[in-house]
């Protein structure tokens, strides 16, 4: 075998190369990485990348450092050491990636040398040099000395700020550091020089030693060294003056009259000196005059000067002279009166001061000079109140005085008793003259809570319906209180007490009384008329926020009564007796029915048992009488007992008594029977005894009256009997037919009543009778004659007849052809159909006539024949019933409560009574009454389920046999409005691009109502703040814009409306219901940056450091717009010659990017300020000027006044409003800036311009006066002047300090005190407080007296919107309005104080008043309103779901996403903590929950980021919905919620999309990108990472990015497989090719792909199995690399490694496969084996291609131009990550169970 190889040098490098396997190459070699030295070991700083272009494993490796250690197959790079930048600022190693050669060919492996760069961290304290320090100093050194000049300082760190130095005193030296300073020489970030400078005179004789501690620090840490300085003792000790050097001598002592002698020694008291004395200043001695003495006390202060003698001359010099000075007091003579210590005092007390109490804090003292009784002195008070009283009356010289309460009847609530103003006067006692001298004293009465609260009423009432709901106003009762503040009507709580309190809420501070919630109003747990119709309460006031004194009032709250009750009868049931006949009742029978409703109205009504009309009702009393005039009747067919039903109602509900009437019988009914004829047919041998019939009698009476007893009264002629009581007729004796055939007998029944009664029966025939059916038989007796022959029957008029009611039948002759009569028989037969209802009694006269008689003889008589009822008619109901039509019609109201009597149906039966009624079937919503008829309901209908229902009511009668009739009853049912409208959703979110013009549709609301009709048909209007702005369809409730200038974004990002749904019932039945509906207003790109300033002018030294760049000045432009629009990009347009500057282009700070020295000038820099990420349309731009100056080296030095210490005297009527004190000058020997000066004074360590007294002009030096000095209030003033030079960044300053002495009007204005805590005055409230709430008071003085320190209080600016107001007695500062910090957090208010009542200042006045004028005006106060948090904002988390996907082989705290929640509070309550509640496992292919994994794989940082916490590997393929909360740390501890769904993918599932555009700019747009790409593959589309491009030749392209995604099915929740979604993506590229172009996609291909080797003759792998097995050769070739070969995944790489021939032994594989991968084919099986051909090989159609290293030629074979996908036929999915870490793709190395390789050769 002939292997051709040859040795390259390129770039410095040596390759060593071969036509044969290609070595590996880096895509990613962490060249230039940046580190910082904090960095923790174990952190994975990096992961390198690379590839093989025959795409075989490759391994890491790394060489050259001990800090650093990579993972050799996952390119991991973790730090194992710690980094230390002070040790190594780089370190320069190399990394090598080898891959696995098949066969016997050595492996190749490629070496990078690479710099990792170390950043310094501020991680180094300074350190001090040659610490601790000690010095020794002569006492006598001269304060500025420089006394110690090496504090010398280092700091191994190169950031941080510059080295600082603090003195810091120790507890045993308190003032050292005010003795001594420490001044900064030079300071760096990493070096420090410093002197000590002296500050203040030494003295051993006091102190010997001091110590003190230094404190370096460079802005985070800082070191301590101690500094101990002793004092050397030096003769420089003056004389000091002994014994006492004050004397009294009267003004009248003569000249030479000793005065005092006074003594001094040398303050050295090692060899004392001897002193001599001089008064200075003396004069010629002359009478003492105390009147001319300038001091009024009568005192001479001489100055005494004691000099040391050294060798017998005086010393002169500070060290051996001392100047003291002697007070003579002169004793005067009465000149001068008693006088108080001050002309005016100010106290406050308390209005409950006890009787004797002195009045605190007085502080008066009042002294007369004069001596004896000269000083005597008397005090009385001027008190027209006489409240107090002054001690002591009497006083000699001087004396404390006091003043008491005499009168303790203080009240603060009598206006006249809150001040008094009352005159001190102490007068001389013993003089002629009886000198005096007076003081005012202001008293001012303070308020105590001695008063309760007070209510205007005695009692209060108030009246709500028991029906009230939870909120209805009760009433509102206000306390009144004559206390003051919070003891006032500002402090007083209400609340409820009593029995039902709990039945209402009371507002603690308002007074209103509201119903309290209860569920169910109107029931006996809520306000229940019925169960208390009153409550008798107590209304508690407690004033000092209920702290205080109590007041308690009755509140009385009477319920009105709504009907919600039935009626309630007395007794169910009523019993009455009454005598038959009786017209009335006695005694009265009234029902009576009561309604717990106060205010209902019962009527009474008979609803049924009140058949025959008999009795009435009085509707109103309840009162039942006899209607008929003649009484009630009764029978014994009818019951004597009458029921009757009454119905009781209050027009809303009804309820029903049963009423039995007993009718007591009279005898007034005589028996009848049942028949009035018995017809009977008998054999003559009939026995005797024998019963033959059984007549029956009925009496309709009761009792005794009906007891009836039968006797025959005549045509029985002996031959039958009856038995009297059970009226059965028998035969009594034999009967023969020949001797009489026919026996007509007239029975009788006889009652027993008083007088008895009689009824009679003859004959009675059946109504049903058929025609032609023999009724009777008339039989005539003629003596004359012996047969019958002989005599003709006949029937004649009259012939009447009478109804079944007894009425004489009239106008209908029908009955006359019932019955004929034969005329020789005499049997009378039925010839017509009978009709009972014509008539019931028939009457014919009949006629018999003898025929054989010569002369007409006739008999007549009548024949009475009853027809009896036969049961043939059937009930009939009461019209609009027919036969015909048997319906009724019955409309009724939905929702009617069970037991509601809706109907009674009534029937009649001409033939019987009515046994009862039913309903048949029966019904499920109705029952029935069986005697009555009632229908009442039994179950609630509603219409919207049931609209018609129908019945059938049947009657029965009690005839025989049964019949029965029967009625439909067709009920309507009324449609109530009885439901609520109810929307689809409880809250609607929409959201709409500001500028929509109207008409834009918004959102759509639906809402349903169950009800039917017209009130289930729903209409829509809009309510609430802003709802203006839009219109809705009433109909469809579609919302659109109606007012477009209100969508500004802006101005209002987000509104909420209320829709009200109401449904179509008239207006006092109509219900509604409304919700919200959240509409965002969504930005538009409608707004240019706009920089802070047109002009921005920055100063910075010629030695600006450069690593890292120092920081200049940043510029800073709004875009009133949101997101990209808003997103603000910085660059320099012009100005910027050679670079020299360079400006941060998100941040807008600028840096200088070269050397600046010798570059002292001015550079004009035009930067812009452009949207859009720097690609917007809109733009601004401003200017920089930047000054470069040169460095600072000399120190200002004063020039007038020229000494340290300095004195100027002042005339005092000369030191008016701005007098010219005199010219500060002082020079500086540096140039520009740096030598140019401004003067200042020193106050509390800070440079001012102005004293309260004084100013000074910066530039000029000229020192005013600020006001009129006044030398009663201050003689002397102290100034510290400094000129300050304006070097940068160091500057020197030079102080002086300066007396100025008022060498001798009424003037005095209010003014604030100047203090810190009031200059300015910080009041503080509480956001959501109430209105009225005091905040703070401010407070001015006035030296004035009387009226004129009378001070008013004005609100001068800062309240526009009026959220204050001021009260101008005290200055009181109240809230006129309740807060809302996050609006607005704080107010600066300007408060003046001013004596005049009526103080106005106008608008101009106001404006013209300048800035400074303001800040200097000590009567006007600057008061700053803080206003507090309170924890009223709830968190919200930005997304409410985020998508996120994690590779199967993701390690231990790999970051997965990051999920942010926001919360508007400030601080605390504005501070989250993130948890993650639950983490749900769903498994591949799953959409059911496996659970919540404890512990769960997912950590979440404070800082919403989520990492994992445990290896996923198990997981692979599966997903996680995982729970997230941003819980608040400060009470209530609210909650936000949003899920993050997490998929666990493999390499091979990733997709990489090319981008010709840098990874930032990709990164700014990856939402839209991720948008489009989900919109085309209708998936959702996760991004996994962002990458720098890496190009065919494997280098890295900064200006292209790789983007890396998933997609997901969002139907299955599974990852799609990657050739399935390149399908789709290439089928719509005509849709996506414009946003292709617009975001500059280059190509759309799979992240990881397979080249397969073709496979080869099985001959030749036999031939090389056997080379394997028996020739156990090893093979050992030489590869070069092609020159033009490219390398694989290779990040940051330019260069190669030359690496020394590999050598692999032949031998076979032992294939293991992923088990992800399909099933590989017999080509599969011999992929292993590589053929002769020097080209790659695929499989036969393979379209597959590496996605990084893969050579240029696949993609031109393909014909691809960028402008397509070509979507490969056939795609790896094997996972690189086997689990023992081996990867398998073609004839990649396979690492076997032990970790070894298992070798393959390889044909070349």
């Amino acid at each position: 075998m002939t292997v051709l190889s040859y040795t390259s040098e390129k770039d410095g490098k040596t390759f060593k190369e071969c036509h044969g396997n290609l070595p590996p190459l880096f895509i990613l070699d962490m060249n230039n990485i940046v580190l910082s030295e904090n960095t923790p070991v174990g952190t994975i700083i990096y992961t390198l990348k690379g590839t093989d272009p025959e795409n075989s494993p490759v391994h890491y490796d790394i060489q050259g450092t001990e800090v650093l250690k990579v993972n050799h197959t996952t390119g991991d790079v973790t730090v194992v050491k710690p980094l230390d930048y002070e040790k190594n600022t780089t370190l320069n190693v190399n990394v090598s990636i080898e891959d696995e050669v098949q066969g016997s060919g050595k492996n190749n492996v490629v070496m990078v040398p690479i710099t990792v760069i170390i950043s310094d961290e501020n991680d180094n304290a300074p350190e001090f040099k040659n610490a601790p320090y000690e010095i020794v100093i002569n006492e006598d050194t001269p304060p500025g000395t420089e006394v110690f000049s090496n504090i010398t300082i280092s700091d191994k760190d190169t950031t941080g700020a510059n080295i600082e130095v603090d003195c810091i005193n120790l507890p045993e030296y308190q003032d050292a550091c005010k003795i001594f300073n420490i001044e900064t020489l030079s300071s760096e970030q990493n070096s420090y020089q410093g002197a000590i400078i002296l500050k203040r005179k030494l003295n051993y004789a006091i102190q010997r030693e001091y110590g003190f501690l230094l404190k370096a620090t460079d802005g985070e840490l800082s070191s301590t060294t101690t500094v101990t300085i002793k004092v050397g003792d030096v003769q420089d000790t003056p004389p000091y003056f002994i014994g006492n050097l004050t004397a009294e001598v009267d003004e009248d002592a003569p000249i030479n009259t000793l005065v005092m002698t006074v003594h001094a020694e040398d303050g050295d008291r090692g060899i004392p000196r001897k002193i001599v004395y001089e008064l200075v200043n003396s004069k010629t001695a002359r009478p003492l005059d105390k009147e001319s003495i300038d001091n009024p006390e009568g005192v001479l202060k001489l100055n005494i000067r004691a000099h040391e003698l050294i060798d017998v001359v005086k010393g002169n010099d500070p060290l051996t002279v001392t100047s003291t000075e002697a007070t003579v007091k002169i004793r005067d003579v009465n000149d001068e009166p008693p006088s108080f210590n001050k002309r005016e005092y100010f106290v406050e007390i308390p209005e409950n001061i006890l009787e004797g109490s002195p009045l605190p804090n007085l502080d008066m003292f009042v002294k007369d000079p004069d001596e004896g009784n000269n000083s005597a002195f008397s005090l009385g008070l001027n008190d027209i109140s006489g409240a107090f009283s002054i001690e002591p009356k009497v006083a000699l010289g001087s004396t404390v005085v006091t003043i008491r309460v005499a009168n303790s009847s203080l009240d603060y609530e009598d206006p006249n008793q809150r001040k008094f103003i009352i005159l001190s006067i102490a007068r001389e006692l013993y003089t002629e003259q009886q000198l005096s001298s007076t003081a005012t004293i202001t008293v001012t009465v303070l308020d105590i809570n001695d008063n309760a609260p007070t209510f205007d009423q005695e009692s209060y009432s108030a009246t709500i319906s028991e029906k009230a709901t939870s909120g209805t106003l009760v009433t509102t009762i206000v306390a009144k209180d004559r206390d003051s503040g919070r003891f006032g009507e500002n402090g007083i709580v209400y609340k409820l007490g009593g029995n039902g309190a709990d039945k209402f809420t009371v507002n603690n501070r308002t007074g209103t009384v509201t119903v309290a919630f209860c569920e169910e109003p109107g029931k006996p747990d809520c306000l229940d008329f019925e169960t208390k119709s009153d409550y008798q309460l107590q209304f508690i006031a407690t004033d000092d926020d209920g702290k205080g004194q109590t007041t308690t009032v009755p509140l009385k709250v009477t319920l009105t009564d709504n009907n919600d009750n039935s009626p309630i009868f007395s007794q169910p049931l009523y019993r009455a007796f009454i005598n038959e006949g009786t017209v009335r009742f006695d005694p009265e029978l009234i029902v009576e029915a009561t309604d717990a409703d106060k205010t209902s109205h019962i009527t009474y009504s008979i609803i049924s048992g009140n058949d025959e009309n008999l009795f009435s009702i009085d509707s109103s009393l309840g009162r039942i009488r006899i209607k008929n005039n003649k009484g009630l009747d009764i029978s014994n067919d009818t019951d004597n007992v009458i029921t009757l039903t009454v119905m009781a109602t209050d027009t809303k509900y009804t309820t029903t008594a049963v009423v039995n009437i007993t009718v007591l019988d009279v005898n007034n009914n005589a028996p009848i029977f049942s028949r009035e004829n018995y017809i009977k047919s008998i054999p003559e041998d009939m026995p005797v005894d024998s019963s033959i019939a059984n007549v029956e009698a009925t009496d309709a009476d009761n009792g005794v009256n009906a007891e009836i007893e039968y006797f025959i009264q005549k045509g029985a002629y002996e031959d039958f009997k009856v038995d009297n009581t059970s009226g059965i007729v028998s035969v009594a004796t034999k009967l023969d037919f020949d001797r009489r055939n026919t026996y007509n007998i007239e029975i009788i029944a006889v009652d027993h009543g008083s007088p008895s009664l009689t009824g009679t029966t003859m004959l009675t025939i059946m109504e049903d009778a058929t025609v032609g059916t023999i009724v009777h038989t008339l039989i005539a007796l003629d003596p004359d004659v012996n047969s019958s022959e002989a005599l003709n029957f006949a029937a004649t008029e009259p012939i009447s007849a009478l109804d079944k009611h007894g009425n004489e039948v009239l106008g209908n002759n029908d009955f006359k052809d019932f019955f004929s009569v034969n005329k020789n028989t005499g049997k009378v037969t039925i010839i017509n159909h009978l009709q009972r209802d014509l008539a019931a009694v028939v009457r014919i006269t009949v006629l018999v006539t003898d025929i054989t008689a010569p002369t007409v003889q006739q008999g007549q008589g009548l024949l009475v024949i009853t027809i009896g009822d036969v049961n043939d008619s059937p009930p009939m109901f009461l019209p609009p019933w027919t036969a015909e039509h048997p319906i009724y019609y019955l409309e009724l109201k939905e929702e009617q409560p069970i037991g509601t009597i809706v109907a009674t149906y009534k029937a009649i039966d001409e033939d019987s009574d009515i046994a009862g009624y039913s309903i048949f079937p029966e019904s499920d919503y109705f029952q029935i009454n069986n005697g009555t008829g009632i229908v009442q309901i039994k179950k609630q209908i509603d219409y919207e389920k049931t609209r018609e229902l129908n019945f059938t009511v049947v009657a029965f009668d009690t005839g025989i046999p049964q019949l029965n009739a029967s009625a439909i009853v067709l009920v309507k049912i009324i449609n109530l409005n009885d439901n609520d409208p109810i929307f689809t959703a409880k809250q609607y979110n929409a959201s709409i691009d500001e500028n929509s013009p109207n008409g834009t549709f918004v959102v759509a609301v639906r809402a349903k109502d169950l009800d039917a009709d017209d009130y289930g048909e729903i209409s829509y209007n809009l309510t609430g703040e802003h709802h203006e702005n839009f219109i809705i369809d009433n109909k469809t409730g579609y919302i659109t814009v109606a007012n477009s200038n209100f969508l500004d974004h802006e101005k209002i990002n987000e509104t909420v409306i209320q829709v009200v749904a109401s449904d179509g019932a008239p207006s006092n039945l109509r219900r509604s219901v409304s919700v919200p509906v959240y509409i965002t207003i969504n930005d538009l790109n409608d707004n240019s940056p706009a920089f802070s300033q047109e002009e921005y002018n920055v100063t910075v030294m010629e030695n600006a450091r450069l690593n890292p760049p120092m920081r200049l000045i940043q510029v800073n432009a709004t875009d009133e717009d949101s997101g990209i629009n808003g997103n603000i990009h910085y660059s320099i347009i012009s100005g910027n010659n050679n670079d020299i500057f360079i400006l941060g282009v998100e941040t807008g700070i600028l840096y200088p990017h070269k050397s600046l020295v010798g570059q002292t000038k001015d550079f004009h820099l035009v930067v812009e300020a452009r949207d859009g990420s720097g690609n917007g349309q809109l733009f601004d731009r401003a200017r920089i000027n930047v000054y470069v100056l040169n460095v600072n080296e000399h120190k200002p030095e004063f020039v007038m006044p020229m000494l340290s210490n300095a004195t100027v005297e002042i005339l005092e009527n000369e030191a008016t409003e701005d007098y010219l004190v005199m010219t500060v000058k002082a020079k500086d020997a540096d140039k520009n800036e740096n030598g140019r000066l401004t003067y200042h004074f020193k106050v509390n360590g800070e440079n001012v311009q102005e004293t309260n007294e004084f100013n000074i002009n910066p530039n000029t030096g000229e020192l005013r006066t600020k006001q009129v000095l006044d030398r009663e209030m201050q003689p002397k003033y102290e100034l510290v002047l400094v000129a300050r030079d304006h070097g940068l960044p160091k500057w020197y300053e030079t102080i002086l300090h300066l007396t100025l002495l008022l060498v001798d009007d009424n003037d005095n204005r209010p003014e604030f005190p100047g203090s810190k805590s009031t200059n300015p005055y910080h009041f503080y409230v509480l956001e959501n407080n109430e209105n009225h709430v005091l905040i703070g008071r401010v407070k001015a003085l006035d030296r004035d007296e009387g009226n004129h320190a009378k001070v008013y209080y004005y609100l001068l600016s800062g309240n526009d919107d009026g959220a204050f107001y001021l009260d101008r007695a005290d200055g009181s500062l109240f809230a006129n309005k309740s807060f809302d910090r996050e609006q607005k957090d704080e107010y600066s208010l300007l408060i003046i104080a001013n004596n005049d009542p009526n103080f106005h200042l106008t608008t101009d006045q106001i404006n013209q008043m300048g800035e400074e004028e303001v800040m200097h005006d000590r009567s006007i106060a600057n008061v700053l309103v803080t206003v507090n948090d309170l924890n009223d904002n709830a968190p919200i988390f930005e997304q409410s779901v985020y998508y996120a996907a994690v590779n199967a082989m993701a390690n231990i705290n790999d970051f997965v996403t990051n999920v942010t929640a926001f919360d508007p509070d400030f601080g605390l309550n504005g501070s989250l903590t993130y948890y993650i509640r639950a983490s749900n496992l769903y498994k591949f292919n799953s959409n059911r929950s496996s659970g919540s994994i404890i512990p769960s794989p997912f950590n979440i940082s404070d800082k919403g980021e989520i990492y994992t916490a445990t290896y996923l590997a198990e997981n692979n393929q599966h997903r996680f919905v995982i729970d997230v909360i941003a819980r608040e740390n400060a009470y209530p501890e609210r909650e936000a919620y949003a899920q993050v769904y997490v998929w666990i993918f493999e390499p091979e599932q990733l997709i990489r999309v090319i981008l010709s555009r840098p990874r930032e700019e990709v990164t700014k747009e990856r939402e839209e990108i991720v948008a489009e790409l989900s919109n085309a593959t209708q998936s959702l589309v996760i991004i996994d990472e962002i990458r720098y491009h890496i190009n065919d030749n494997g280098l890295k392209n900064e200006d292209w990015s790789d983007l890396y995604i998933l997609v997901v099915n969002p139907k299955t929740q599974t990852i799609l497989p990657v050739p399935d979604v390149l399908k789709t993506i290439d089928s719509k590229y005509d849709f996506l090719k414009d946003y292709y172009a617009g975001f500059a996609i280059e190509n759309v291909v799979p992240a990881f792909m397979t080249e397969r080797d073709e496979t080869f003759d099985p001959a030749l792998a036999a031939l090389i199995a056997l080379l394997i097995i028996y020739e156990e050769q090893e093979l050992t070739m030489q590869v070069f690399n092609e020159p033009e070969q490219n390398v694989l995944n290779r990040r940051d790489s330019d260069d190669y490694i030359p690496e020394d021939n590999t050598y692999a032994t032949i031998q076979h594989p032992n294939r293991r496969g992923s088990s992800h991968m399909a099933t590989m084919s017999l080509s599969d099986d011999l992929a292993d084996y590589a053929t002769l051909s020097g080209v790659p090989h695929r499989p036969p159609g393979s379209n597959s291609s590496s996605l990084r290293g893969a050579p240029n030629y696949y993609e031109a074979a393909m014909g691809f131009q960028g402008s397509t996908f070509q979507v490969p036929d056939r795609l790896s999915t094997s996972n690189d990550y086997d689990p023992y870490g081996a990867r398998f793709k073609g004839s990649e190395l396979t690492i076997n169970h032990e970790g070894q390789p298992e070798y393959v050769a390889e044909l070349i």
